[in-house]
């Protein structure tokens, strides 16, 4: 069977149709994301089950501890954007390895600032801006720790 011009000239398949098979994401400009908000009282408060990572998140400890795990966390963005606000709480954020996480602009009152995360970025690997203020409690970054057994298979 021979084809037309016009079946010569068209794709067999469009880009479309290969996103939609395959499930790409595409950025919509339309559907504005808000902010996701996570605050604790008092008490610890995890995200360390499949999530998907806005754009923007707001992290409020006033006391207790907020632990923002991004290891099983779903993130199709370059730059995601934290803002912190620490009273007596602690916030720490868990990162795999290969991210980066810049503290640079949080201000310490007499709370402590610290970033453990010290390897280079990996090429693709999403970049966390940390802003905000720190009262008398504590920001971190740092990596998932691994058990033994786990070091030693080189899992995660």
């Amino acid at each position: 069977m021979t084809r037309t011009k016009v079946q010569r000239q068209t794709a067999a398949t469009r880009v479309d149709d290969v996103e939609r098979m395959f499930g790409a994401r595409r950025y919509q400009p339309g559907a504005a994301e808000s902010a996701l908000t996570i605050r604790v009282d008092g008490g610890t408060r995890r995200t360390d089950d499949d999530w998907t990572v806005p754009k923007k998140l707001v992290a409020e400890a006033v006391s207790g501890k907020l632990v923002v795990d991004f290891t099983r966390a779903r993130c199709s963005r370059r730059e995601i954007d934290v803002q912190v606000a620490a009273g007596a709480g602690a916030i720490v954020l868990i990162v795999p390895r290969g991210w980066r996480v810049d503290l640079e602009s949080v201000t310490p009152g007499a709370g402590t600032v610290a970033n453990r995360v010290k390897l280079p970025r990996f090429p693709g690997a999403p970049l966390i801006r940390v802003t905000g203020e720190v009262d008398s409690g504590v920001v971190k970054a740092r990596y998932a720790y691994r058990s033994p057994l786990l070091w030693l298979r080189r899992a995660r």
